[in-house]
């Protein structure tokens, strides 16, 4: 018994060590400048600290402001088709959410609530009174937040597929075994060696299986491949329960347009 206690204990050594260098072998997040030509919209992103945190954000147009807020481990890349288009009517300022794309991705509070008033402050920044909101999935739900927080701030609602509301049939993309604690977090790190998952992920989302190219499953695989994006990726999913919006809605007096894309098999 004591020689297999013995055995059991080395192999579980090995494994701790040959999984530390497995996570420190990675890169701790994606360089910008790195890649910067192979961002689309690269000539007008932006940085700026806002609260500790480096955001990025990319902006172009004059006019009303229009916010766009992508979903979760998303980034600008979700609004590239519609960015230039809408900058012809609109002052649009695309943003990297906290932990997302090339935004910083410290420790802390990945809450909704939380990255609301990170784009509150972002406004200010930028010298905004007033903006529309647009958001996508956790990014709709960011920007529900930033309406009860600062409800002379907004001047509409454009809600794409929203989360932080109760729909039968919508949940998370994300594997359930990522809540895990410990073990979550090494198999999805194992798991996202490769892209299965977020090809998967993409396949779900998108109605048509052809806009799931091989360069937009690289895109939203790249940053998931470092330690950091894996970090702050977990920390917002298991924060997302977090400040439930859905008993606030009635307080919404904003013109608020929804689009909800439901596949019908």
């Amino acid at each position: 018994m004591k020689k297999l206690l013995k055995i059991l204990l080395g192999l579980a050594v090995v494994a701790a060590i040959a999984l530390t260098v497995f996570w420190f072998a990675r890169p701790a997040d994606v360089s910008f400048e790195a890649v910067r030509a192979s961002v689309p919209n690269s000539e007008y992103s932006r940085f700026a600290d806002i609260d500790g945190v480096r955001l990025h954000y990319q902006e172009r147009g004059v006019g009303t402001p229009l916010v766009l807020l992508h979903g979760f481990t998303s980034s600008t890349y979700s609004w590239k088709e519609v960015f230039a288009p809408l900058s012809k009517s609109f002052r649009v300022i695309a943003v990297d959410l906290k932990g997302f794309g090339f935004s910083g991705k410290p420790d802390g509070d990945y809450t909704r609530r939380a990255q609301a008033v990170l784009v509150g402050h972002l406004l200010d920044h930028l010298k905004i009174e007033k903006a529309w909101l647009g958001g996508n999935s956790m990014g709709g739900e960011v920007a529900l937040n930033l309406a009860f927080q600062n409800p002379q701030r907004v001047a509409g609602l454009i809600l794409i597929d929203g989360a932080g509301v109760d729909v039968k049939g919508s949940g998370s993309l994300a594997p359930g075994y990522l809540l895990v604690p410990v073990v979550g977090r090494v198999l999805t790190a194992l798991a996202l060696t490769r892209d299965k998952l977020v090809r998967e992920g993409l396949e779900k989302s998108f109605y048509d299986d052809a806009k799931v190219t091989a360069e937009r499953v690289a895109y939203y695989h790249r940053p998931l491949k470092t330690r950091d994006g894996q970090l702050a990726a977990l920390r917002a999913r298991t924060q997302s329960g977090q400040f439930p919006v859905e008993p606030e809605l009635s307080k919404i007096n904003a013109p608020t347009l929804i689009i909800w894309v439901r596949t019908i098999s």
